[in-house]
């Protein structure tokens, strides 16, 4: 069971990255914090548009230079200095829910200044993901967490902290099909956490990769932070720029665009009998992602889901099996 004060989709003032690759081809697959200027006049603005489209919608809004952003059910808030706010963005916001056949209705009002990093911070708790215990560095840890693995994770501009489904479907995979001694690739690796909770679990070695150059500076804090240079290397750029050599696990909470796209890199680069886990995909997608997997030789092992997300362990038995 996840355990984290109130629910962290309505309450926490999320700050988008840019990876601008990955995030067009598919969902924002977390909130997250980052460098928001702290006591500024901030133009607030609701718009009303359903679940299914508000992550591509926050992917959007990024590139215009929103900050923040809440989502709901039924609509998000995003956020925005007021500075920066003008028709022109407005008008581009009315454009893309025309074309993408939405209502174009939304509500605007300046809100006075706020420290919206201290308010962000406030929200965000220590959360258990079995068997882990994230938390952030400024949250102390519950005196006694048991056997619980800690993982310290401070995300800035940068996907993977742990409230988020798919994050914890990976982490929840993870213990299942991870060997000790393995050699493990985390492809887009944001925070690092699943590189940093490979290692905690017995990994010999995690090499990752992002192509944000705010996730990889991310990545190596978190690493440093739970003392585990020794065994990941983060790099940055796309999966050509991993050195050669074979894995016994590749992790990939990406999405479903992007995982197909390296379904055979990945086939490449694992050992027969290497497993495969990914996550960051729509329930409704699991076909999809499946039917692409089996000519590339993979095999479904074991899947989860949590709301909206699927998450899945495959197994590599080679092509032509």
């Amino acid at each position: 069971m996840d355990h984290s004060a109130g629910s962290v989709k309505s309450s926490v003032f999320a700050y988008c990255c840019r990876q601008t690759a990955a995030i067009h081809a598919g969902p924002v697959t977390d909130v997250f914090h980052g460098s928001f200027s702290s006591l500024v006049p901030t133009v607030s603005l609701k718009i009303f548009v359903p679940d299914p489209y508000q992550e591509f919608l926050v992917a959007e809004l990024s590139d215009m230079d929103f900050d923040a952003f809440e989502l709901e059910d039924d609509y998000l808030v995003a956020y925005i200095p007021s500075a920066r706010w003008d028709d022109v963005k407005r008008e581009q916001i009315e454009s893309w829910l025309h074309g993408n056949e939405l209502s174009r209705r939304m509500t605007e009002q300046v809100v006075g200044d706020e420290n919206w990093n201290r308010q962000w911070e406030e929200t965000i708790g220590p959360i258990v993901v079995e068997p882990f215990l994230v938390k952030p560095t400024w949250r102390e840890a519950p005196s006694d967490i048991g056997e619980l693995i800690l993982l310290e994770i401070d995300p800035k501009m940068s996907f993977g902290t742990g409230y988020h489904e798919s994050t914890r479907l990976m982490l929840r995979l993870l213990p299942a099909h991870l060997l000790a001694g393995d050699e493990v690739l985390d492809a887009g690796t944001g925070t690092g956490i699943l590189a940093i909770a490979a290692v905690k679990l017995g990994a010999r070695k995690v090499d990752g990769f992002d192509i944000d150059t705010w996730s990889r500076r991310n990545a190596v804090e978190n690493v440093y932070l739970n003392g585990v240079q020794d065994r990941v290397t983060i790099i940055e750029g796309s999966i050509d720029g991993v050195p050669g050599g074979s894995y016994d696990l590749v992790l990939a909470n990406i999405n479903l665009n992007v995982v197909v796209g390296l379904l055979a890199e990945f086939g490449i680069r694992l050992s027969r009998g290497g497993r495969l886990v990914v996550s960051g995909i729509f329930l409704p997608d699991r076909s999809r992602l499946l039917e692409a997997a089996e000519p590339h030789g993979f095999a479904l092992l074991e899947e989860r889901t949590e709301g909206e997300w699927w998450a899945a362990a495959l197994v590599y038995e080679g092509k032509g099996r």
